[in-house]
């Protein structure tokens, strides 16, 4: 009997711990707002992250949503960013990949995993 009381506390440990590595269902808080940067290249650019969704400003005022499907997290304690992807998909069915660093500090600024020198700010006039 006690021998399946622990392997019961041991399987109930793993499966909360795997679920909770797993990621997360909705964007947190830290990164949820617009963002958008000085880089003259991405001067009429914005993203928008919110609990379900994420926009992309694809300039000239035009704009695609997209519905979060699921957020995965991997933090990196050696430079305190963490590593986000964003699961989602169009309204067709298309499913897509959005990875970012977050770093915290200075009230937050987001690095694209694929062009890591451009920073991207929270718009403060969209909090």
């Amino acid at each position: 009997m006690i021998k399946k009381r622990r392997f019961i506390a041991v399987l109930i440990t793993i499966l909360v711990f795997v679920w909770h590595c797993g990621g997360e269902e909705i964007a947190p808080d830290d990164v949820m707002g617009v963002w958008k940067t000085s880089s003259p290249k991405y001067a009429d650019r914005f993203f928008e992250i919110t609990k379900e969704r994420i926009t992309f400003g694809i300039g000239e005022g035009n704009f695609e949503i997209y519905f979060i499907k699921k957020i995965r997290m991997k933090q990196f304690p050696q430079d305190k960013s963490r590593l986000y992807t964003i699961y989602y998909e169009d309204d067709k069915g298309g499913e897509y990949t959005f990875a970012f660093y977050y770093y915290h500090e200075n009230g937050g600024v987001i690095r694209l995993k694929n062009q890591r020198e451009i920073e991207w700010k929270k718009d403060q006039d969209n909090r």
